[in-house]
């Protein structure tokens, strides 16, 4: 049985191999399954590519948190309404 596998994995070897000393030959034999490979591959790494690019331009480009955004907001709402040194005090006091 064990003699069996070590042949059998021989020849997987050996096809292995085979396949790749003979490319153009492979992909005449199986035209189907070659495209799905290359299309894979391509895919792949197009996915790496952009996740890549946009991971350094994220970097670069912080979104603000909703916390951010609410006292932004809550601000913009209050500086209509109180006057300028009491926002400036409501202003030192977030910003600590």
């Amino acid at each position: 049985m064990v003699a069996h596998q070590r042949n059998r994995v021989k020849d997987v070897k050996e096809e292995l191999w085979g396949a790749v000393e003979r490319p153009a030959e492979m992909v005449k034999e199986y035209p189907f399954p070659s495209m799905l490979l290359m299309f894979g591959l391509g895919l792949g790494v197009g996915v790496l590519v952009t996740q890549t690019l946009c991971s350094s331009l994220m970097e670069t480009f912080e979104e603000p948190t909703m916390t951010e955004k609410m006292r932004r907001q809550v601000y913009d709402a209050l500086s209509h309404v109180l006057p300028a040194s009491t926002l400036r005090q409501i202003q030192n006091y977030t910003s600590s």
